[in-house]
């Protein structure tokens, strides 16, 4: 504040606030910064006050400087280390950024050194990232190596030892594709574009990633007007993603490279094509127009269109072989790893177990289904929760696991085991994995049911020997006078406890059996209980669902269930022939039933569940017939 006196007088009116800019600062209002005070009775001296807004910068700088340290020295997130590629594929000759990625720790003093061979690292940079959330501090230093492939083929960028804070942390390796590579003679000195699948042999139902690459002069101002669309038939594909763009170098010239992502399934064997996929570009060209430029204020001709069309490929589509398919096997296709864990390790008949079960690896991972139980003997599996990772456009690869309870019915010493089946595409054979039997202990025994005795016979060939019969009794008075011995068996003391104990000797038993009998009942009516629920959910979505392949599988699972249901069994009932053999169906019934199953199955090798293929309604109105028919008909 400045003395009132100052302010008042009137020789100091117009020298009260004398803006002074400190050096190489800049206020947001001048005059505000620094102030120099000439007090009444000194008009010979100006006293420099305090530059107050650089002191206020100052503290405030200090004060958020001192928060932000706090924040940084309380989180005590664990370092964490990543890694990825610009692009999974490339060809030879074009460069890929390969990132390390370190959060929660600073950047190391020296760098990890990157070396495979047929990869030339043209170039190392790091950048750092701080970011604080809710006082959630986030602490990101990426390291980029920029690598140019000089060969094609498929090359493996093994794990990095990254020291960071005095821990010693390891990246994942990652694989990185390279094709011939592209020449820009072929096409033209603007734009040109390709389309690129990493494997053209196929089996119904494999899922295969697919890149469109489309190339355009670096030198022009693109955009595409609209996102492409793979064109084809026999095969089904999802949207293209939000491409991935990076700067390349083809026969000396730069070009801005824009890579669209996507997978396709094929659904029929034979011949197929892939594309073409015609691109609408709207382009500016380097020009002397100075009233078009762009932010780097180059000057920029008027805006242009042109189609550019990537030509379509061929691929070799074989139908998967009968010989050798597993019974449990859902479709999946690829390669594939297995494993389930089981907690706790000790538990009590009737109990449940809580089993994770996870695969993971590369393919269709929408045709996996609840692996089953190897041996179901003993034990009372129910539906899984799922859960699926991975799998973005473009790319084949995740993680699905399974969460289900199972309860044994028995003492067992190993978890359960379970079975996982696919077809392995590159070996050409079904694969059928099994998780490992980890310790368990499972107290309590099952109450024994009771077996009436069965009489001895020594001798079978012999007869066996009658009781000599007592010669009858001519006259009861005759015998009441002398009693005898026996009558001493017949003492009024000991008949009552003789008659009891023997009454209820066997009553212990007959209660420990029906104690064992409730829980087993108790634990049979839980798991119909769940299955009825599940099919009643199945069944609305046979009569809601809009996609084919959602309401075909919906109905097939709700036949299975139901079979399962009127033969009593644990497991579900996956085999065609044993669900038409537990009814009674008539020739048309039959002829549906397996004519749901087969469109099924096509739909299911065909990986067509992605969606897109709408259910027309008297379609659905003959899978509503079919599941009808078999349910009305009787059991057998």
């Amino acid at each position: 504040m400045v003395p009132r006196a100052f302010r008042s007088h009137p020789a100091n009116r117009n020298t009260a606030f004398q803006a002074v800019r400190p050096a190489g600062f800049q206020p947001a209002q001048p005059g505000l910064c620094r102030l120099e005070a000439c007090w009444p009775h000194r008009q010979d001296a100006c006293v420099p006050r305090a530059p107050i807004c650089q002191i206020a910068f100052t503290k405030l700088s200090s004060l958020f400087t001192a928060l932000l340290l706090l924040a940084v020295c309380a989180s005590g997130a664990e370092p964490k280390v990543r890694v990825s590629l610009s692009s999974p594929t490339v060809g030879v000759g074009e460069s890929v950024d390969y990132e390390l990625t370190i959060e929660g720790a600073e950047a190391p003093r020296n760098p990890p050194a990157l070396s495979v061979d047929g990869l030339e690292v043209r170039g190392t940079s790091q950048s750092s990232q701080l970011s604080i959330v809710n006082f959630d501090v986030t602490r990101r230093v990426t390291i980029t190596y920029t690598l140019v492939p000089k060969r094609e083929g498929k090359f493996t960028i093994p794990e990095m030892e990254v020291q960071v804070d005095g821990r010693l942390l390891k990246t994942q390796p990652v694989m990185l594709t390279v094709t011939p590579g592209e020449s820009a003679n072929e096409a033209g000195d603007f734009a040109f574009a390709k389309i690129w699948i990493d494997k053209k042999s196929l089996y119904i139902g494999e899922v295969a990633a697919v890149e469109v690459r489309l190339y355009v002069d670096a030198n022009s101002i693109t955009e595409v007007r609209s996102m492409p669309t793979l064109n084809g038939d026999g095969f089904t594909t999802q949207q293209f993603g939000q491409p991935v763009k990076r700067r390349v170098q083809l026969a000396g010239k730069t070009y801005a490279l824009a890579s669209f992502l996507t997978v396709i399934t094929p659904g029929k064997a034979g011949k197929l094509n892939v594309g073409p996929v015609p691109m609408n570009l709207l382009f500016s060209l380097p020009g002397r127009n100075r009233q078009r430029v762009d932010i780097l204020g180059r000057s920029l001709e008027p805006a242009q269109e042109m189609i550019v069309t990537a030509p379509a490929l061929e691929i070799d589509v074989k139908p998967l072989p009968v010989e050798g398919r597993p019974k449990d096997f859902s479709g999946a296709i690829g390669k594939f790893e297995f494993e389930a864990t089981g907690t706790p390790d000790r538990v009590k008949i009737g109990e449940p177990v809580s089993m994770k079960l996870t695969i993971k690896g590369h393919g269709n991972f929408d045709r996996i289904g609840q692996p089953p139980l190897a041996d179901p003997e003993g034990w009372t599996p129910y539906t899984a929760k799922q859960q699926f990772t991975g799998g973005e456009n473009g790319t084949t690869v995740g993680v699905k696991t399974f969460e289900l309870p199972v309860t044994p019915t028995a003492r067992k010493s190993t978890m359960p085991v379970f079975a996982f089946s696919f077809f392995d595409s590159e070996a050409g054979r079904y694969v059928t994995l099994k998780n490992a039997a980890s310790p368990l202990t499972v107290e309590g025994e099952p109450v024994p049911v009771a077996v009436a005795p069965t009489p001895k016979i020594e001798n079978p060939s012999e007869p066996p020997k009658s009781e000599p019969k007592a010669p009858p009794v001519q006259d009861i008075l005759a015998n009441l006078p002398d009693l005898g011995a026996a009558s001493a068996g017949f003492d009024p003391r000991t008949l009552p406890a003789i008659f009891f104990g023997v009454m209820f000797a066997p009553l212990p038993l007959i209660l420990a059996l029906m104690a064992w009998r409730a829980r087993k009942l108790d634990g049979n009516a839980a798991r119909l209980a769940a299955l009825r629920k599940e099919r009643t959910a199945l069944m609305a979505r046979v009569k809601n669902a809009s996609e084919r392949a959602e309401v075909l599988d919906a109905a097939v699972k709700a036949l299975q269930i139901q079979s399962t249901l009127d033969s009593g069994r644990n497991g579900i009932e996956w085999d065609i022939a044993a669900i038409l053999d537990s009814r009674k169906l008539d020739g048309g019934g039959e002829e549906a039933v397996r004519e749901l199953f087969e469109a099924r199955n096509q739909l299911l090798y065909a990986g067509a569940s992605r969606g897109g293929d709408r259910i027309r309604a008297t379609e659905r109105d003959r899978v509503l017939e079919a599941v009808a028919s078999f349910e009305k008909s009787p059991r057998r």
